[in-house]
């Protein structure tokens, strides 16, 4: 009988080596000893045996860091189809704040010399720049690490002033009120790069830079009239981002972006007629702004 039993508990030890000849580290540094059967475009499968029983498992090949096979696996043993698969697209959506940049200074000294108080008007712009920022991409990764899509980004600010206005007649000073609300809008084309920084795949760095068309439109009110303010260019818009991944396809960040460009030529409506005005350089509606937005991002299509 004891013979029997060492013969049967030394069969069983070889079977366990036989089966842990293998190993997987998963992105959050457990190891796996095993017998890897077969690697899929985005599955790993393999065998664990444990007391004797032998016991099947598979894992999303995105939750893995890395594996190692053992000399003993033959290449015909092991059937793989992709060693490294990623996530073919990206979808982000973000918000927050926004900061133009531009100098108002001119703009400030007009308003004073039309008789309103110097600390309302430089009140007015300072509140002016703050506007609210949101946008999105889709992108298309070429490889883990480069990829091409499209950016949308939209920014929004509005800001109202009362006081004495002089209506240049010589004669007289009306309290009235000045309002703005300015929209501007951009789509282009984006290249995109990205980088997982640490040992795992939890925190992801990436960079952007956008070309496209933007449009502004600023909805003006003064001494009872009301004036729409239009023109449009081409932009450009470069950002950085930072990254958690909740899951291996959800992660959440913040970015923040540059905004460069201006609108040179400038359409005037008042409702009845239409002047086109082409801007001194010096009277360029300057769109320069700092964004800084969180959100989400969506990756699918694991090819």
């Amino acid at each position: 009988m004891k013979k029997n039993l060492l013969t049967a508990i030394f069969l069983l030890s070889l079977l366990t080596v036989g089966f842990s000849q293998d190993k997987i580290i998963t992105v959050n540094n457990d190891t796996i000893n095993c017998k890897i059967s077969k690697i899929s475009h985005n599955t790993i499968f393999f065998d664990v045996i444990t007391s004797g029983i032998k016991t099947s498992g598979k894992l999303p090949l995105n939750s893995v860091l890395k594996y190692t096979v053992s000399a003993q696996t033959s290449p015909a043993e092991l059937k793989v189809s992709y060693t490294n698969p990623f996530q073919r697209f990206r979808f982000g959506i973000n918000c927050g704040p926004g900061y133009l940049l531009a100098s108002s200074k001119e703009a400030e000294d007009y308003m004073i010399n039309q008789g309103l108080a110097s600390d309302k008007a430089k009140s007015y712009y300072r509140n002016l720049r703050w506007g609210l920022n949101a946008n999105s991409d889709l992108t298309f990764l070429i490889t883990p690490y480069l990829g091409a899509g499209i950016k949308y980004r939209f920014f929004n600010t509005s800001n109202s002033v009362e006081g004495f206005f002089d209506p240049q007649d010589g004669v007289h000073l009306i309290y009235t009120t000045y309002q703005e609300e300015i929209y501007v809008n951009f789509i282009g084309a984006m290249l995109y790069s990205e980088q997982f920084i640490g040992s795992g795949k939890s925190y992801k760095l990436n960079s952007t830079g956008s070309f496209g068309l933007a449009t502004y439109r600023n909805e003006a009110g003064y001494l009872n009239g009301y004036y729409l303010l239009t023109g449009k260019n081409f932009v450009t818009d470069v950002s950085v981002g930072f990254e958690y991944f909740i899951t291996s396809w959800f992660s959440a960040g913040a970015d923040l972006s540059a905004f460069f460009g201006s609108i040179r030529k400038m359409k005037i409506t008042d409702g009845s007629t239409t002047t086109t005005v082409d801007l001194d350089k010096d009277n360029y509606e300057n769109l320069i702004r700092l964004d800084l937005s969180i959100g989400v991002r969506l990756y699918f299509w694991n090819k």
